[in-house]
């Protein structure tokens, strides 16, 4: 009787420690992941105000433009915010996530579109092709996040 209470025991300890283990790992995975965002987002805003100063300095501003960025701010902070609930909650840093990730990449078309209307293709090219990569990241830390990695 005694050893079956020690075995029963002992696969109690091991499967909590498994799944404690199993939580700190996709724990760590979320963080990867939720940085790949965040680096996505940063390099899409860096582009994004090196598109806007190119076009002041050619004496463009456009409301569309303009709009564009004051959205892409807001998609940012919003995963600013969700990076600082990540610990706690993680339901709410993933909505956070995905609702900012999506206001950037909506603002990015914007920018986008304001860019071709204004016929600044071409000084704007290798700042579009930024933006294109930080939204590129977004979207691999989202899949990441949401699907867990390649490797697991």
């Amino acid at each position: 009787m005694a050893r079956l209470n020690f075995k029963v025991c002992l696969v109690v300890v091991l499967s909590i420690g498994v799944f404690a283990f199993a939580g700190f790992a996709k724990a760590a995975e979320n963080d990867a992941a939720y940085q790949a965002i965040m680096e996505g987002a940063k390099q899409m805003m860096d582009a994004n105000k090196k598109i806007m100063d190119t076009m002041e300095k050619k004496g463009m501003k456009d409301a569309d433009l303009v709009a564009a960025d004051k959205l892409m701010s807001e998609g940012y902070e919003t995963i600013q915010k969700g990076r600082d609930t990540l610990a706690t909650n993680n339901a709410q840093a993933r909505e956070m996530a995905s609702r900012g990730g999506k206001m950037m990449l909506e603002a990015q078309k914007k920018v986008a579109a304001a860019v071709e209307k204004k016929g600044m293709v071409e000084e704007c090219k290798i700042d579009l092709s930024e933006c294109t990569y930080g939204e590129k990241k977004i979207k691999e830390g989202a899949l990441q996040w949401f699907f867990g990695s390649p490797g697991l």
